[in-house]
C-alpha cells in the first residue's frame, strides 16, 4: 500500500514478526536536482513501534510520515498562497 503526498511516496506497510506488527515507514522522493539531469531517489526509513493490530501500525507509520514531510517542507500552509494541509485518517 502506497500513498502520494507532496511529491513523496509513503509506504506504511508494517513488518510482521513474533505475532506483532511493527510500524515501519518508507518514504521515497524522486529528484531531478542532479547536474547530469538524471533522476535520483531519496529513501527514508524509520522503525517506529510494535502493535498487536495491523491497522494501528499502518496508521502510526502514515501519520509519522506526514508529520516528517510537513516538518521539512518550506512552504507549509503559507498564508500568502492560501494553501492548507489536510490529513485523512486511514480506515479499512
Amino acid at each position: 500500500m502506497e500513498f502520494k503526498y507532496r511529491g513523496w511516496v509513503i509506504d506504511p506497510t508494517p513488518d510482521f514478526s513474533l505475532g506483532r506488527f511493527f510500524a515501519h515507514a518508507r518514504l521515497i522522493r524522486a529528484s531531478t536536482d542532479n547536474d547530469d539531469g538524471a533522476d535520483a531517489e531519496m529513501h527514508i526509513e524509520r522503525n517506529l513501534s510494535w502493535f498487536d493490530n495491523e491497522d494501528e501500525a499502518v496508521q502510526v507509520a502514515h501519520e509519522w510520515s506526514i508529520e516528517w514531510i510537513d516538518a521539512r517542507e518550506c512552504n507549509i500552509a503559507n498564508p500568502d498562497t492560501g494553501s492548507t494541509i489536510q490529513t485523512k485518517t486511514l480506515v479499512k
